[in-house]
């Protein structure tokens, strides 16, 4: 999970969001490759809260909140990167913690799924190829 933090980190790299969070928290440079977990889950939970308060006051489901953000995802080149780049991002790693507290298996195993994009793009092929054998490995084993 932290090494995914470390993707978000790489992949928002330069876009400003260093800046923001080293306003309230200390350490932001090693927060942003996957170090001191909890600090660095709850600022980037709080952070995340922030940016998606206004699109989520009448939301019902994870299924609309996605379809929302996808079409906020198209009026700029910023609201993409920073939905594609962070709040997506974080949205999974909010579902591997649920899953991973509920004791939820096929949750768990979709969220493994939707980081696996995440690990290729921030250039982490070794993490990206081990998520893929393990699924591959977990979903055989699930299934039968």
């Amino acid at each position: 999970l932290m090494n995914f933090v470390g993707c978000i980190g790489k992949l928002m790299a330069n876009t400003g969001l260093e800046e923001i969070l080293s306003c309230a928290f200390g350490s932001v440079k090693k927060m942003l490759i996957g170090k001191y977990f909890p600090q660095n889950i709850r600022a980037l939970r709080m952070m995340l809260e922030e940016i998606i308060a206004a699109t989520i006051e009448n939301i019902d489901s994870y299924d609309e909140l996605t379809t929302e953000l996808k079409k906020i995802a198209t009026k700029s080149n910023t609201a993409k990167l920073w939905i594609d780049g962070f709040v997506g991002p974080m949205l999974t790693i909010l579902l591997y913690i649920r899953a991973e507290r509920e004791g939820e298996w096929a949750l768990h195993l979709a969220a493994v799924e939707q980081m696996l994009p995440y690990f290729f793009a921030a250039g982490h092929p070794n993490y990206a190829r081990y998520a893929t054998y393990y699924l591959n490995d977990m979903y055989g084993h699930w299934t039968t």
